[in-house]
């Protein structure tokens, strides 16, 4: 029994590896594909890693007095990185050089701080951060700032508990300082820490692209598959033959296609509401951000762009899989080959969720932004943002991809290539 399933196992793995499209398709693929996506994450956060290892804040000190003084000294030997400092007057002055230069935020030191601390009353340092982008790497920046005033504070700690003055609450030498934190991004400032703001962005809208690449390979699973089983029983030619324009026949099956991909996407969205919704009420009112406070919600115009490009996005997706199916001579072989159209879904899904692609260098951006799907995602986070001009540059693309993409399905079907075009990658036989 042990050995006759052991042949029955042996013998299926090599039938299944002896087809270059699943060898090719299911296990070099994912290799090549996420060997790639290290690569370009290693890229990212070293140049993250760059960015806070030389900062630059813009410092208000309202109080000129001992401990803003201390302070300031402390962020210019600063052991952690090399802090550029640009000190000004005011907090409007302040907000005024933030949007003129490339800091990363601003630093308040209150009016008081000094004659608080030696009264024994814990002072406050407040700090401004700035999101340029809604990437999970904003988060070293917010670290970074809270690192400084952590820092600060068990130096002064340190330096009050050296005095030994005995009248001291040990609450209050332990912890002299305060942090607070506020986010300022495109203009607008809400009173909570960064890192709940980039997290809850995260989970609201960077969760989005997964939908996306659902949606996306499940379209072009069903096409593919529609076409391969045609072509298996036999079906598909007597379709062909019938006295119906094969265009007609070819508009057929992906407005078919479209219908149902349509319909299962509206069911991802309600669906993923709901998780959302289920998932932000777990974590407690502290997670429940009204992000339209920064400027990130859909307007009505917003809806409108975003059916537009996912309408465009799902029949790009129909017509990629139904032009792929062609070289498919089954079922099992239109399967194995979404292995080789999943990455330009999965690549611009996971790169996005992860890296702001203005980080990378031009020659990267450039083979990522040729991808149709990229856009997609690239349009979806815009749409939020009500960066709408950057919305109709991706919807233009994804059309005239898609036009492409079009003509070339129908080319596919109108020819005899439909019933001979097959990918093979076996060596002919040379003929003696």
């Amino acid at each position: 029994m042990a050995s006759a399933l052991t042949t029955l196992i042996v013998k299926e793995v090599k039938e299944l590896l002896r087809d270059p499209k699943i060898l090719v398709g299911t296990v070099l693929m994912p290799i090549i594909m996420f060997g790639l996506l290290g690569s370009i994450f290693n890229f990212s956060i070293g140049s993250a890693r760059e960015s806070f290892e030389n900062i630059s804040i813009i410092v208000v000190d309202e109080d000129n007095g001992p401990v803003s003084n201390a302070f300031k000294s402390f962020i210019e030997n600063y052991p952690a990185a090399k802090i550029s400092a640009l000190y000004v007057q005011n907090l409007n002055l302040a907000f005024d050089e933030l949007k003129k230069t490339n800091a990363s935020g601003i630093i308040l030191l209150p009016k008081g701080l000094s004659q608080n601390i030696s009264k024994g009353t814990r002072g406050e340092i407040v700090s401004y951060i700035l999101l340029s982008s809604l990437s999970m790497t904003e988060q070293g920046k917010a670290s970074m700032f809270q690192a400084i005033v952590e820092s600060f504070n068990r130096i002064l700690s340190l330096q009050l508990i050296s005095s030994q003055i005995p009248s001291m609450d040990p609450s209050f030498v332990s912890s002299p300082i305060a942090g607070g934190y506020y986010t300022y991004f495109r203009g607008n400032v809400i009173n909570i820490h960064p890192q709940i703001i980039t997290s809850t962005i995260y989970i609201q809208i960077m969760m989005m692209p997964i939908v996306i690449m659902i949606m996306l390979f499940s379209a072009m699973s069903m096409a593919s598959t529609s076409i391969a089983l045609e072509k298996e029983i036999k079906t598909l030619e007597t379709l062909l033959t019938l006295p119906v324009n094969r265009i007609t026949i070819l508009v057929g099956k992906l407005s078919g296609s479209l219908f149902v991909a349509i319909l299962g996407t509206v069911a991802y969205l309600v669906g993923f509401n709901y998780y959302m919704s289920s998932l932000m009420g777990g974590f407690g009112e502290q997670q429940n951000i009204d992000l339209s406070a920064l400027g990130i919600s859909i307007t009505p115009v917003g809806y409108i762009l975003m059916g537009v490009v996912f309408f465009l996005s799902i029949v790009a997706a129909l017509a990629i899989a139904v032009s792929f199916s062609v070289f498919s001579e089954d079922v099992r072989s239109a399967q194995a080959s979404m292995g080789y159209l999943i990455i330009i879904v999965i690549i611009p899904t996971l790169i996005l969720m992860f890296v702001d692609l203005n980080t990378l260098p031009l020659t990267i951006q450039i083979p990522i932004y040729l991808i149709p799907f990229t856009h997609t995602m690239v349009a979806s986070k815009s749409i939020m943002m009500g960066e709408y001009s950057m919305v109709l540059i991706n919807i233009i693309y994804l059309a005239l991809f898609t036009i492409i993409i079009l003509y070339v399905a129908a080319k596919l079907f109108t020819t005899e290539k439909i019933f001979t075009a097959k990918i093979s990658f076996k060596r002919k036989k040379l003929t003696e």
